[in-house]
């Protein structure tokens, strides 16, 4: 539905709006139908498990005087009745003589301590005559000598279903036999509902204290030992189940709303069942009438709300077509649109708004040209960096500063970070980041850019964040940018003299001191050995005043060449002034490393050079000072060395002296 809005908002927008809202009141009329309907049934379905429990109730209650009378007449045949094995006749004699008390259901019969049966009221009994030592029944009552009941239960094979009661017979308190009353259970809901007086379709069921159907009104042989109704009743303790009602699903699927009652006398239940679909017929019918008059109602309010929404929605379809002409950039249209209502007002005050965009478009274009004009001026690009979408615009300027045409371009964020050089990715992410968070008012970096042909250029960027949202994020970055490679090469020659010696090219002895206090820290965190040799040439005036000065600046450009080569590219070499020189020596296993490289040095400067046709011999002494334990005034370190020197030329120059790190 969103996406139909979004998709549909200038031609249908109002007036499907108007419909939803319409759609929406009617629907909850509706709802209040359905919920009524839904709470009435509710009602129905309660009123009808009411009734059934009643009738249940009543049938439970006519259970228990029917078994009450055959209770009785037990208990007086127990009394009185003689137990002889052999006196059957006069047994079947004596029990037929009851027959006008008993109903027509009910059967008396007579058994003997081990089972047989001796005596019946039956007409004709069935022969051979019926054992009850198999049943429940006679083996409770024998056992326990107290009233018990058993259902279903066929005494014979091909006999009925029936409900029987027992007492045992009791003489000289010795049980010598049984006396039991067996009720047809095809009878029993007859018995239960005698004047007919059940709804229609009601069924009547009787179960046992295992939950099983003992008696049915309806299919009643097919019934007989099927799992009662209302299962979640029995899954606890069908003995623990009272009265009550509720609905369920009978053993041939049929949905019905029961009302059940527990008899009083035996472990037995009665189930009175009517079809939901029945008992709820009229509720139904009253559902489906309102709930036609409901959508009868909400079709002819949907019917009006379009009708009053094409007339709402015309003239807004038009004024959504000038505004989007407007947006379009035409901004010389005007709405057509006149009325004397809210409609018309929006009209003239969106031609207002069309004058007043004209003016100030107008204005914004002069401006436009006048800072184009500057930036052309300054050789400056112009760059606006929208960083909700990370798109930034460039102008033509910025393309040509790499070497490529002179044109505007859109480049995303990652495409612009691709022209950084590596090194400078991290330092122009953080100055960035502080401009778009607010902790600085303007963003201000220099990085190098890659050109087309593969060449670096210095670039210096300016801006500032020109648009936020209500939550202070940044949505916009404006500024500009411009090529400083001259001005960074400048400043790296000026930074080249101020650091090394002219002459050599070698560190100065202001770098020389940055370079001995950064090794010595180095050294003092990873505890390896630290050297620095202090050296000059043995009689180097000499060579100035024999051969002249040009003489020895060659001596000391050569003096140079051969320290490098001497030592490790991680090594410093440094002039201090004159013909002084001093070489830090990092990551020494031990004072022997460096004497190698000291002597390897004065090695290397006995070596004669050839200036001219002149041939200049010269040497070299030098003092060698090994690093203390904790030390880290880097004068004193310079110092030892230099008293080292001072020892080497004591004993005769050419060659060195160390000073190690134990010497006072």
């Amino acid at each position: 539905m969103l996406s139909f809005l979004r998709k549909r908002p200038l031609r249908l927008g109002i007036q499907f709006r108007l419909l939803l809202v319409t759609f929406a009141i009617g629907s909850l009329f509706v709802l209040y139908i359905v919920f009524n309907t839904a709470r009435q049934t509710g009602r129905d379905q309660r009123q009808a498990g009411e009734q059934m429990q009643l009738i249940a109730e009543l049938a439970a209650a006519r259970l228990d005087d029917h078994i009450g009378d055959v209770t009785q007449l037990l208990n007086a045949l127990a009394s009185t009745l003689p137990v002889d094995r052999m006196e059957t006749f006069n047994n079947d004699m004596a029990l037929r003589s009851l027959r006008d008390q008993l109903s027509h259901n009910v059967s008396v019969s007579l058994w003997s301590a081990d089972g047989r049966n001796i005596g019946s009221s039956d007409w004709a009994p069935s022969e051979p005559r019926p054992a009850a030592g198999r049943h429940a029944f006679f083996e409770v009552a024998r056992r326990e000598a107290r009233l018990t009941s058993e259902a279903p239960v066929r005494l014979q094979a091909d006999g009925e279903w029936t409900a029987v009661l027992a007492l045992p017979l009791v003489r000289n308190g010795q049980t010598v036999g049984v006396v039991s009353g067996a009720t047809r259970l095809r009878t029993l809901p007859q018995l239960l509902d005698p004047d007919g007086t059940l709804p229609k379709g009601a069924v009547v069921s009787l179960a046992n204290g295992q939950g099983r159907i003992i008696a049915r009104s309806a299919d009643g042989e097919q019934a007989i030992g099927q799992l009662a109704p209302l299962a979640d009743i029995w899954s606890a303790d069908p003995r623990a189940v009272r009265r009550g009602s509720a609905a369920g699903t009978d053993f041939a699927g049929v949905p019905r709303i029961y009302g059940y009652a527990r008899s009083r006398t035996v472990d037995w239940l009665v189930f009175v069942g009517i079809p939901v679909e029945q008992a709820l017929a009229t509720a139904g019918a009253t559902s489906r009438e309102s709930l036609v008059l409901g959508l009868g109602m909400l079709g002819a309010g949907l019917f009006i709300a379009a009708w009053v929404a094409g007339r709402i929605a015309r003239p807004l379809r038009q004024l959504s077509d000038d505004a989007r002409l407007l947006g379009e950039g035409r901004v010389d249209h005007r709405s057509s649109v006149r009325s004397g209502d809210e409609v018309g007002l929006l009209a003239s005050t969106l031609n207002r708004m069309a004058d007043t965009l004209q003016e100030r478009i107008a204005a914004a274009r002069r401006s436009a040209e006048r800072l184009s004009l500057a930036l052309e001026g300054s050789e400056q690009a112009l760059f606006d960096w929208d960083l909700t979408n990370s798109r930034v615009y460039f102008s033509g300027r910025a393309s040509a500063m790499r070497g490529g045409p002179d044109e505007d371009t859109e480049l995303t964020t990652e495409q612009r970070r691709a022209f950084v050089h590596p090194d400078d990715v991290e330092g122009l992410d953080q100055r960035l980041s502080a401009a778009v968070r607010g902790q600085v008012p303007l963003f201000e970096a220099e990085f190098r850019v890659r050109r087309e042909d593969g060449d670096w250029i210095w670039v210096r960027s300016r801006g500032r964040v020109v648009e936020r949202d209500e939550r202070g994020r940044a949505l916009r970055l404006v500024g500009t940018e411009a090529d400083i490679t001259r001005r960074k090469a400048a400043e790296d020659d000026l930074r080249q003299r101020a650091e090394n010696d002219t002459l050599t090219g070698l560190p100065n002895r202001a770098l020389f001191n940055d370079r001995i206090a950064g090794a010595m820290a180095r050294a003092a965190r990873s505890h390896q050995k630290l050297a620095l040799l202090f050296l000059d040439l043995d009689h180097f005036k000499q060579v100035n005043d024999s051969h002249g000065h040009e003489a020895g600046d060659a001596l000391l450009k050569e003096t140079a060449a051969r320290l490098h080569a001497c030592v490790r590219g991680s090594d410093t070499v440094a002039r201090l002034g004159g013909d002084e020189f001093t070489v830090v020596l990092e990551g020494l296993a031990s004072r022997t490393d460096a004497e190698a490289i000291a002597a390897k040095i004065v090695e290397a400067m006995r070596v004669p050079m050839a200036f001219g046709d002149v041939t200049i011999t010269t040497s070299t002494s030098i003092g060698v000072a090994m690093m203390r334990e904790g030390e880290t005034d880097a004068a004193a370190f310079l110092h030892r060395s230099d008293e080292a020197l001072y020892q080497a030329k004591r004993r005769g120059r050419d060659r060195f002296a160390v000073r190690s790190a134990d010497d006072a």
